[in-house]
């Protein structure tokens, strides 16, 4: 496919929501963003990114604040077709955003980075799958995070980069911590993260080692609200959504072990990535493709999904296994020294023209 860049320095409207918001790829989409001295954000109003084109958005769910976001980004779309140009790239971020890619793509190079299938009601169903597929394999350049994503539409496309996300690493080492007795989950409550085995998982350790606490970082929501009400034992502790990554950082790289026992993911997903990095023992479920990453017993520890017995095993044998717990942690944090965020962005914008 021909190339639509003249510019040997392009400049880049990424599309997408981004943090304050809580999620993989807002966060993905700052930090990356952030790297590049051409890259603008078209974003929602409130955005904590420097270079940006904010809109408004409905905030009372969060089904009103994607459609909202899409809607008025498919508004801005006529601007981008319309008026003087102002960029040479739109990299689109956002599944219900697929669309645009066929429509600008008469004017722009369009890419769009896959943040996921599996799971989504867009992929999962036949007959939306159809629209989304259609849509997406009419953008220039494809980008994704994970092997399912990748296997599937290099069969498809013929312009698919897989990069993996990035981590960053300077934040841990300007960070000294003392490990605490305790196990930490970071990520969304959300049943696909098997936020429910982990819980009935840390039920049986703490009967085992009463002395441990669970700390769950993530956000407060409904769902939260009733497994809270389910599980009253007082050594779990819900702290919230941290924003502040220095801080989230800290409480990851203090923790004795850290669970990620996620049902279905883009493999390897940010969350688990930023667990590998700290040089703590991590726990996670052999989803597809993630032992394809990383090595079970040597820098993670595999576990099926589903599965509350084989995560509360894996945990005891770390308890009582100190020199197995060390090894993997050490392990994982060297290998994860080739993830950093700036390699993945530099990656990504030489990826744009090539």
């Amino acid at each position: 496919m021909k190339n639509k860049i003249a510019n040997k320095n392009p400049r880049v409207l990424m599309i997408g929501l981004t943090v304050p918001e809580e999620g993989g790829s807002e966060r993905h989409i700052y930090e990356i963003s952030s790297r590049m001295s051409n890259c603008t954000v078209l974003t929602q109003k409130g955005s904590l990114c420097k270079n940006k084109i904010e809109i408004p958005v409905i905030r009372k769910s969060l089904f009103l604040r994607n459609i909202s976001f899409a809607l008025m980004c498919y508004l801005y779309m006529f601007k981008l077709l319309l008026f003087k140009k102002e960029f040479d790239v739109i990299h689109i971020h956002e599944n219900l955003l697929y669309f645009l890619a066929p429509i600008l793509g008469i004017r722009y190079e369009t890419v769009i980075t896959v943040h996921g299938f599996q799971g989504f009601k867009f992929h999962d169903r036949k007959y939306l799958w159809f629209f989304f597929k259609w849509a997406l394999l009419r953008a220039d350049k494809i980008i994704t995070h994970g092997f399912y994503e990748t296997q599937l539409l290099k069969k498809l496309h013929n312009d698919v980069n897989n990069i993996p996300d990035g981590v960053d690493l300077d934040i841990y080492k300007r960070i000294t911590p003392k490990i605490e007795k305790k196990i930490s989950f970071v990520g969304r409550v959300h049943e696909q993260k098997g936020i429910i085995y982990l819980l009935d998982a840390f039920e049986i350790v703490s009967r085992r080692f009463p002395d441990y606490k669970f700390e769950i970082i993530a956000k407060k929501n409904d769902f939260q609200r009733e497994l809270a009400r389910k599980h009253t034992n007082k050594r779990i502790i819900w702290r919230g959504f941290i924003l502040d990554r220095r801080q989230l950082f800290k409480e990851i790289a203090s923790s004795e072990i850290l669970i990620y026992p996620s049902l279905w993911e883009a493999v390897p997903w940010p969350a688990l990535l930023e667990g590998l990095a700290s040089g703590r023992p991590v726990i996670a479920s052999v989803i597809y493709g993630l032992d394809r990453y990383f090595k079970n017993n040597k820098e993670i520890l595999f576990v099926k999904p589903k599965n509350s017995n084989e995560i509360a095993n894996s945990v005891i044998k770390l308890i009582k296994n100190k020199k197995l717990a060390s090894k993997i942690g050490k392990n994982a944090k060297k290998t994860l020294e080739g993830y950093g965020l700036d390699v993945a962005a530099r990656k990504i914008y030489n990826y744009y023209s090539s």
